[in-house]
């Protein structure tokens, strides 16, 4: 009776904690993607929330005093931010407005210290943000940190080096694929994959769990030598 009460209770806690981990997997992304958009909603909302203040103050306005009306100013203040960036948009795309901005960005190119940080800021976001641009070209395999042990990168460029060409190759580290390593590489040494960049930085985020079950069938096979080639 105590064995039968005693695999019960096993059996019992097994399912808990199963039932548990399911919850746990279905809530928490949802938790994780309430939290980042609430940032990004008072992050862009609260840069034009200090000005609509300013705004309803001279027009003689109470200024919020419950969360509603923080939520209002909020939500105005994206609206406005969008606003704003659309005709930023038309301004950069005229004659007048390509001609001021031009010479600001002179002024800031010319200017010690703060050159180089508009520049490397300008190159990334160029790199990454805008339409025909692709940052990671390809997902490969290379031999890292040994010559024998795979490791997941992603073709960024390509750099000349020696009267010959390198491979630029970044190595993102885990759990925080957004660190890595930078590594110049022969495209020789480089496997290509099948796998997109995101379920490349799926396999990343999961440290593994979510790679394909049949890692080879998720592999280019390189095109078998012929006599010719010796």
């Amino acid at each position: 009776m105590e064995k039968d009460t005693s695999g019960v209770f096993t059996h019992f806690k097994k399912d808990v904690r199963k039932r548990m981990l399911t919850g746990l997997l279905l809530i928490l992304p949802v938790y994780v993607t309430f939290f980042v958009v609430k940032f990004l909603f008072g992050f862009v909302g609260g840069t034009l929330s200090p000005v609509i203040k300013k705004i309803l103050q001279f027009y003689g306005v109470a200024l919020p005093k419950t969360s509603l009306d923080e939520f209002i100013i909020t939500f105005l203040g994206i609206i406005l931010t969008f606003i704003a960036l659309y005709f930023i948009g038309i301004f950069a795309a005229n004659f007048v407005g390509r001609a001021i901005i031009s010479y600001f960005e002179n002024l800031l190119t010319k200017t010690p210290i703060v050159r180089n940080i508009y520049s490397s800021v300008k190159q990334i976001i160029h790199s990454v943000g805008m339409p025909g641009k692709q940052a990671f070209k390809r997902v490969v395999l290379i031999d890292f940190p040994k010559e024998g042990a795979k490791s997941i990168g992603f073709v960024t460029g390509s750099s000349s080096y020696e009267n010959g060409k390198k491979v630029c190759v970044f190595i993102p580290t885990i759990p925080n694929p957004t660190t890595g390593f930078l590594i110049f590489i022969s495209e020789s040494e480089i496997t290509d994959t099948n796998l997109t960049v995101e379920e490349a930085f799926k396999a990343l985020f999961s440290a593994g769990v979510l790679m394909p079950d049949n890692i080879a069938a998720s592999f280019k096979t390189k095109p078998p030598r012929t006599a010719d080639q010796g």
